[in-house]
């Protein structure tokens, strides 16, 4: 059966597939079974089984192979979880992150902005505008980013330091 004690592991599983998904991983056993065997073991429609393993399948940690039966014509649907690649898919998202992050705190250090009750824009889009929302009708006022860089900042140092701790 897939462990789930890893607090990490687990966070990861929950927003993938919420804590249902998560019941249902943690019925799965090591090698291969089929949707309603698994929907058997966990007490869950296999419509919902099928839902987390597609998802699973998404993000490359499951996978499956299909048998055919030569008299019914029938296709079955053998998965199995593939462990190797929790860690792997955890990294990889890891690092999207600190890259989108990074792409942003980039953004927002070449621009300058400012904002009314329902929108941040940049200089040129509230000149165009002549300084007003006509969404909110208010003014936009010049908005000072320095608070905004150094949460950004304080996030990239503290993603990038997970990420060497675990390399």
């Amino acid at each position: 059966m897939f462990e789930t004690d890893n607090l990490l592991i687990r966070e990861y599983f929950r927003k993938m597939i919420g804590e249902e998904g998560l019941g249902i991983i943690e019925k799965i056993p090591e090698g291969e079974i089929t949707e309603s065997e698994i929907a058997t073991l966990s007490d869950t429609k296999t419509a919902s089984v099928r839902k987390v393993l597609y998802k699973l399948y998404e993000s490359r940690n499951a996978e499956y192979r299909t048998e055919r039966n030569d008299n019914s014509g029938w296709i079955t649907y053998l998965w199995r979880f593939n462990c190797d690649n929790v860690k792997r898919m955890m990294d990889k998202e890891s690092d999207d992150e600190l890259n989108r992050l990074r792409k942003k705190l980039e953004y927002v250090r070449k621009g300058e902005f400012y904002r009314c009750h329902c929108h941040c824009v940049l200089f040129e889009a509230a000149a165009e505008q002549d300084f007003w929302c006509v969404d909110c009708e208010s003014k936009f006022e010049y908005f000072d980013t320095g608070d905004l860089i150094l949460e950004l900042e304080a996030l990239i140092e503290e993603r990038d330091g997970e990420t060497k701790k675990e390399g």
